[in-house]
């Protein structure tokens, strides 16, 4: 997604990721982050939680229209609570890294690795 991101900033839309590893993601490249403690797959909160949701937008959104400066990090006020979500199978990309952890480096560089 950086790469996108990257792309559009340079013909003058401004972007932001909202991401549950702000770091991962800053190591992408992403010019801005909303960071959020939520878990994957549910990064913009529960399914049917409508006002959660719109929340978690209406936050991601005010972030883009606050932050000047890309490469920064805003950490979003949002915590997850109750129980955690049921976790399905790893994505293809995440099986892959972790039989082969030398090709997070060549991800992280832009050069997606074939299965």
């Amino acid at each position: 997604m950086g790469l996108v991101q990257r792309e559009m900033e340079a013909a003058g839309f401004s972007t932001i990721s909202l991401s549950p590893m702000p770091e991962w993601t800053a190591a992408a490249g992403v010019p801005r982050i909303a960071a959020i403690e939520h878990p994957f797959g549910q990064t913009i909160g529960r399914p049917g939680d409508v006002a959660g949701q719109t929340a978690v937008l209406r936050a991601t959104l005010a972030a883009l229209a606050e932050i000047e400066e890309p490469g920064t990090i805003r950490h979003l006020p949002f915590r997850w609570t109750g129980p955690e979500p049921e976790e399905g199978p790893a994505p293809p990309i995440v099986e892959l890294i972790s039989r082969r952890p030398w090709l997070y480096r060549k991800l992280l560089a832009g050069d997606i690795p074939a299965a």
